[in-house]
């Protein structure tokens, strides 16, 4: 990013007091400060970028979030980019995504264990099983799904 486009940033960019006053300000009720990224690859890069990105334009703070990526054993071994971007890794099986990204109930499951307050899924793996925004209201505790709503699912196919 250029510099100008920094400066510019930074003159638009509000300051904070934190992520809770951010969300009141513009009419939110659920602040969602740590994320599951159940994808991996560029998926879960471009996540994790834009929205650092984001977090320093509006709140000039460029970790207000916590990223908690799924990572399968080869991940790691390989030191893929997403996984050096990430706040926190927590390790899943290997093999098809059926063990890992597009396991719905490994998702909710790690997402609940890992207090995380929203689920950003990406694209392919679990993002299109409708189940999972499903499964993740009726969570023990509120965890927000970013992406298109169940029905919204179903009804595409």
């Amino acid at each position: 990013m250029s510099a100008s486009s920094l400066e510019a940033m930074e003159n638009v960019s509000m300051q904070w007091e934190s992520l809770a006053a951010y969300c009141r300000h513009h009419g939110g009720s659920h602040v969602i400060s740590r994320i599951l990224i159940a994808n991996n690859g560029i998926a879960a890069v471009k996540c994790i970028r834009s929205l650092r990105r984001w977090t320093y334009a509006e709140l000039g703070v460029e970790h207000a979030i916590t990223f908690v990526c799924m990572a399968t054993p080869d991940d790691i071994q390989a030191n893929a980019e997403f996984v050096q971007l990430a706040d926190e890794i927590v390790q899943v099986p290997g093999g098809p995504n059926s063990n890992n990204y597009a396991n719905v109930d490994l998702v909710v499951d790690l997402a609940e264990r890992k207090g995380v307050d929203a689920v950003w899924a990406g694209w392919g793996h679990a993002s299109e099983n409708p189940q999972l925004p499903l499964r993740l209201s009726k969570a023990r505790r509120k965890i927000a799904f970013l992406g298109p709503g169940s029905k919204a699912m179903h009804d595409l196919g």
